[in-house]
């Protein structure tokens, strides 16, 4: 029988867009890479080589992210990043894993309000709102 954790995420970042030539960021750097059952072989061999580079992953593939860009440019509140999936063959002890990687994407950005939700199978949850100085 498989074990499963199933995380959701929302961090809602804050920039300074000054003009229209601002770039955004590229959140597969920021955040990390997607990497999914079905991916070619070089992806799975890039996740072996540079695991930090990857969004946490299980057997079957990697959580999945969602980035929503503001197209106001004059508000602060630049982004939301989601992040969810579904991870096989982790266990409960990988859900304090998840949230202190989590909270280290968190600390190296501007973060409004950042929460993930982590449950393992059918056993319990795990959840962390982040606060910068803690």
């Amino acid at each position: 029988m498989s074990c499963w954790l199933h995380v959701a995420g929302v961090m809602r970042i804050d920039d300074i867009r000054l003009g229209y030539d601002a770039k955004d960021p590229d959140f597969d750097e920021v955040i990390g890479k997607e990497c999914h059952y079905d991916d070619d072989e070089e992806v799975w061999d890039d996740f072996q080589k540079h695991p930090e580079n990857y969004l946490p992953i299980g057997s079957e593939g990697s959580l999945r992210k969602s980035v929503w860009i503001n197209p106001d440019k004059s508000h602060c509140a630049a982004y939301t990043v989601t992040i969810f999936g579904d991870l096989r063959d982790r266990y409960k002890s990988d859900a304090d894993m998840i949230i202190s990687w989590f909270k280290d994407k968190c600390d190296k950005l501007s973060i409004r309000d950042a929460f993930i939700i982590v449950r393992y199978s059918s056993t319990g949850i795990k959840s962390y709102i982040y606060k910068r100085d803690e």
